[in-house]
């Protein structure tokens, strides 16, 4: 054994001969050589100089473990992402059965029930970074407690959902969509408007399990919710023995009914699984107090408004291309879908990478917090390396697998899908690092940092490039570009300052 002056010794421990001092230890998950030991699967790495907690951890890249480990999280969860996104696809592909006006109007409908879906998913995200921290830190007994008072805020939400969907018509209206399109929007929100309290109850669910650690549960769900959704919409959309005809009332009545099946399935599970009932249920009803649910609504409603900066930058784009021209507005349509699927993966990233800085954030392990963010920014530099490959290569034929009877659509389609490959890499590493400060409880910054990006930067150049110059649609996406990197850049340098430092908003 290396004399004490030695800056680190790893070493077996034998439990009964030697007493730890905790703050000055970091225990790592790799096989030890102790034998008879309860605890032989740890090392303890001493460090005989200063305390962890007084000086800034070393650098530390990311391992195969911690890849591993992150891709065991994200991996369902992405299936989750892609099931939800699912959703939106199957009640296009039944509208579009419908007509061309239920289309459009489906369309609309789904814009303005996007807002209040992102409504949900962001405050609700406040539960799992929360329930995270608690794990990490070996705070079970809080866990059920916590996520008991985030179900009146789901509550709250789950109506605010409905209000949002069944008032929305009148939005519509008083902007003066077209007449053709408004009564299929109008009746297609008022049938999904029913799943409001189950949208928010599933995120608040959800965000639990995630938080535990266990991913799986949310993908089932999800994944359920989907497959019962297919047969749901078509029979209630065309009508299927004693049920009548409904249209685009059906089939936003259908993914409402589906969402239901999520949530209700999701809720069996938890309830009778040991392993989230060994700490108390999450389902008993305590009242509301004051404390926890404001600690929730400070975390979730500058995540909340985030999301909306970034989903209002990408509507909007949307509503300047039909200003550019039909053409340019429908390969718009294809590029943004592509690009939105390719999403979907650091997406699943960033979840992962929020849950695992929040088990190491509650554990007080720092080089933890920054090997789970390292882990998760280098696989989405290479899966989001493999979809601009894909959009770089196959663009053309990517087109004519959406308009096979409009090849005219193929040069336009391959400008923007390049565009699309370049924001790649700028789009997942600014949603992991969003992940990871999130996983710090970190969310006031990131939403002025958003905001900024996007519609001080993004925006302006989008709308400069885009009819200024006469770039048009190729201008507006390269706004895209420039906002997103600007996010990327600092949500990264916020992150890079906080682990390094070790000063971190306050964890519970």
């Amino acid at each position: 054994m290396e004399k004490q002056s030695t800056a680190a010794t790893s070493f077996p421990i034998d439990h009964s001969l030697l007493t730890i001092d905790q703050s000055r230890i970091a225990p790592r998950r790799i096989r030890s050589s102790a034998k008879n030991c309860p605890i032989d699967h740890l090392r303890f790495t001493v460090d005989y100089r200063t305390p962890p907690a007084s000086r800034s951890p070393r650098l530390t890249l990311t391992t195969t473990h911690d890849l591993r480990e992150t891709l065991k999280l994200a991996v369902p969860l992405i299936i989750a992402q892609l099931s939800s996104m699912g959703m939106n696809v199957v009640d296009s592909l039944i509208a579009g059965r419908l007509g061309a006006a239920p289309l459009g109007g489906v369309a609309v409908g789904a814009a303005v029930y996007s807002f209040a879906l992102l409504l949900c998913i962001g405050t609700l995200g406040a539960v799992t970074p929360t329930v995270a921290q608690l794990y990490g830190a070996r705070r079970f007994d809080e866990i059920a407690p916590r996520v008991r008072q985030a179900w009146w805020i789901a509550l709250g939400l789950g109506l605010i959902v409905m209000a949002i969907c069944w008032s929305g018509s009148l939005v519509l209206k008083a902007i003066g969509v077209d007449s053709k399109l408004y009564p299929h929007a109008r009746d297609f929100l008022f049938g999904v408007g029913f799943g409001g309290p189950a949208l928010a109850g599933f995120f608040a669910l959800r965000g639990y399990c995630d938080g535990m650690g266990r991913t799986k549960p949310g993908m089932v769900a999800a994944f359920s919710g989907l497959l019962a959704l297919i047969p749901l919409a078509s029979a209630f959309a065309f009508g299927w023995g004693p049920l009548p005809r409904m249209g685009t009332f059906g089939l936003g009545l259908a993914t409402a009914l589906s969402l239901w099946l999520q949530v209700i399935g999701l809720a069996l599970y938890v309830a009778h699984a040991e392993y989230f009932n060994r700490h108390g249920s999450v389902f008993a009803i305590d009242r509301p107090q004051r404390e926890p649910i404001a600690a929730l609504l400070k975390l979730g409603l500058p995540m909340a408004f985030a999301w909306q900066m970034e989903g209002g930058l990408f509507i909007v784009v949307a509503l300047l291309m039909g200003r550019i021209g039909g053409d340019w507005a429908a390969a718009h349509q294809i590029a943004i879908n592509v690009a939105s699927l390719a999403f979907m993966i650091p997406l699943g990233l960033a979840q992962a990478v929020t849950v695992r800085v929040g088990h190491a954030r509650g554990a007080e392990d720092r080089a933890g917090v920054r090997r789970a963010a390292v882990s998760g920014l280098t696989l989405a530099f290479g899966t989001q390396l493999v979809s601009a490959t894909v959009m770089f290569v196959f663009a053309a034929q990517i087109t004519l697998l959406y308009a096979p009877e409009a090849p005219e659509l193929i040069p336009l389609v391959v400008q923007l899908m390049f565009l699309a490959g370049i924001f790649q890499m700028s789009d997942g590493i600014q949603v992991v690092a969003a992940g990871a400060l999130r996983g710090l409880k970190d969310t006031t910054v990131p939403m002025f940092v958003t905001a900024f990006a996007y519609w001080g930067v993004g925006f302006p150049l989008a709308w400069y490039l885009g009819f200024a110059t006469g770039l048009g649609g190729p201008g507006l996406w390269i706004g895209f570009i420039a906002g997103l990197t600007v996010a990327a850049v600092l949500l990264n340098w916020r992150f890079a300052v906080l682990s390094a430092r070790w000063v971190m908003p306050k964890k519970m």
